[in-house]
C-alpha cells in the first residue's frame, strides 16, 4: 500500500515538473478583464514590475507556465497572470486581425500594403544595375539583373517591393530603382511578361555581378556605407551642392516592436503598424533631402533591442531615430515627447527636434527628456527616440493614424534635423 502510494507522490511530482509549460508558437490572443493587470520581467509575483495593461486590451501569449503567461513588452518578455486575462477564440482571433490589416492598408497605402496590379504596370529601370531576387527582401537569392533602361513588368507591389516574372519563375525588385512607363502593361497571367529577361541569363552579365550595386552593405573597411544603388548616390551627389544641411548625411531610422511585439495596443491599431507606417514615411522624405537611410526593420519583423543597436553601430550614421508612440493606463494622457541618451549631442538633438515637432503638429507638448532606454545608451552614435502620440487616447488616436498626421511629424522631425546639422 505505501509503495502504491509512493508511486502515486512520485508521478505528481513528475507532472507538476515537466508538464508546467505549454508554448504557443504562433501566440494566442487574449483581453485583459481587470482594471489593470502588472507586467513582470519574471513568472512570479516578487518580480519587477514593467508597466501596466488597461482593461480591455488585447495581448498576445507565446507561452504558459504555472498560470503566468509570456509575452513581449518594448521588446523584452514579460510575465502575466492569466487568471487576469480572457481567452479570445478563433472567430473573436480572425475579426481582431482583420480590423488591424484593415487599418494597416488604410494607413500604409503605397507603402507597407500589399497591392495586387491586375493587368500589371510597366516600369522602366533608373540604376545602373539591378538585382532581381527570389524574395522581396535585400538578403535573398539573386535570380538575375537588370541593365539600366530595360523594361519590367510588376503584378504587385508589397513593403517597397515589385513582383515579377523570370523565365516563368516569381521575382522581386526594389521599387525606388525603377520608374513607371507610359506603355501599357501585358495581362497578369506571367506567359508574357518581360521578354527582355530572356536574354539576360547570359555568361557576360553574370561576370558583371561584382559592378551591380545592390541594396546590401558594402565590405569596405570603415563599413559605414548603405547607400542601396548607384541612383542613390547620384542624388545625395547632386543635392550636395544645394545648401541643405541633410544632404549627404546618413540616418538610421528604428520602427519600434514588430512582429511578435505589437508594442502598445490600441483600440484600433498596434504601436509596431503605426511606427513602420510613419518611418517609411520619414524615410522617403529623407531621401527627398539627399540624405542616405537604413532602417532597423522595413515589414512586421521581430528585432531584439540589442540588434537595433548593432544594426545602428555597424552603419555609423550621422544619428539613430527610433520611432514610437505612447500608451499609458491614465485614458487622458496625451502629447509628443523625446527622449535622448546622456550625452550633449543627443540632447540638442532631442530638443531641436522636440521644438520642431510642436510646430508641425497640434498635439501637447511634454518635452525633451532624458532616459536610459537600451537603444539609446548602448548606442555609440547621436541617438533620439520620439514618443509620437498616445494609442491609449482615443481622441489622440483617431489623429495619429492619419497619413496627415504622420505627413507632419515627419516634417517637423526633418526641420529639428536641418537646424541641428544647418
Amino acid at each position: 500500500m505505501k509503495y502504491n502510494i509512493m508511486i502515486g507522490i512520485v508521478f505528481l511530482v513528475c507532472l507538476f515538473i515537466f508538464l508546467p509549460t505549454v508554448h504557443a508558437d504562433d501566440g494566442k490572443m487574449y483581453k485583459v478583464d481587470t482594471e489593470t493587470i502588472e507586467l513582470m520581467d519574471a513568472p512570479s509575483q516578487d518580480a519587477t514590475i514593467l508597466g501596466e495593461l488597461k482593461k480591455d486590451y488585447k495581448v498576445t501569449i507565446f507561452e504558459n507556465s504555472n498560470g503566468w503567461g509570456k509575452t513581449f513588452y518594448n521588446g523584452e518578455q514579460a510575465w502575466i497572470e492569466l487568471h487576469h486575462l480572457s481567452a479570445m477564440d478563433d472567430k473573436q482571433t480572425e475579426q481582431e486581425n482583420e480590423q488591424q490589416d484593415e487599418t494597416a492598408a488604410a494607413e500604409e497605402i503605397n507603402t507597407a500594403s500589399t497591392e495586387s496590379a491586375e493587368n500589371g504596370q510597366l516600369y522602366r529601370v533608373e540604376a545602373p544595375a539591378v538585382n532581381v531576387r527570389n524574395a522581396p527582401d535585400k538578403n535573398a537569392a539573386i535570380v538575375t539583373q537588370l541593365n539600366n533602361g530595360e523594361k519590367i513588368t510588376i503584378f504587385e507591389e508589397s513593403y517597397g517591393w515589385g513582383k515579377t516574372y523570370v523565365n516563368n519563375e516569381e521575382g522581386w525588385i526594389a521599387l525606388y530603382l525603377l520608374d513607371k512607363d507610359n506603355e501599357s502593361a501585358v495581362n497578369n497571367d506571367g506567359s508574357e511578361a518581360n521578354e527582355t529577361l530572356d536574354s539576360l541569363e547570359t555568361e557576360e552579365e553574370i561576370e558583371n555581378e561584382e559592378s551591380v550595386v545592390t541594396s546590401e552593405q558594402t565590405d569596405d573597411e570603415s563599413g559605414t556605407e548603405d547607400v542601396e544603388s548607384e541612383k542613390d548616390k547620384q542624388e545625395v551627389e547632386a543635392e550636395q551642392s544645394s545648401g541643405n544641411p541633410l544632404s549627404g548625411r546618413h540616418f538610421v531610422i528604428d520602427p519600434g516592436h514588430g512582429g511578435k511585439d505589437p508594442g502598445a495596443v490600441g483600440s484600433e491599431i498596434y504601436e509596431k503598424t503605426l511606427a513602420l507606417s510613419t518611418a517609411k514615411k520619414l524615410g522617403d522624405q529623407l531621401r527627398h533631402q539627399g540624405a542616405s537611410v537604413t532602417f532597423t526593420r522595413e515589414d512586421d519583423t521581430y528585432l531584439s533591442l540589442g540588434e537595433r543597436v548593432n544594426i545602428s553601430n555597424a552603419a555609423n550614421p550621422d544619428a539613430f531615430i527610433s520611432l514610437h508612440y505612447n500608451s499609458s493606463e491614465d485614458q487622458d494622457a496625451n502629447g509628443v515627447e523625446t527622449y535622448y541618451k546622456n550625452e550633449s549631442g543627443s540632447q540638442i538633438l532631442a530638443q531641436s527636434v522636440q521644438t520642431s515637432l510642436m510646430n508641425h503638429v497640434n498635439l501637447h507638448d511634454r518635452g525633451a527628456k532624458q532616459a536610459d532606454f537600451q537603444v539609446l545608451k548602448d548606442n555609440q552614435q547621436t541617438a533620439i527616440l520620439i514618443e509620437l502620440g498616445f494609442i491609449s487616447n482615443l481622441e489622440e488616436q483617431q489623429v495619429i493614424q492619419t497619413d496627415n498626421y504622420q505627413n507632419q511629424a515627419s516634417e517637423g522631425i526633418i526641420a529639428g534635423l536641418e537646424d541641428y546639422f544647418g
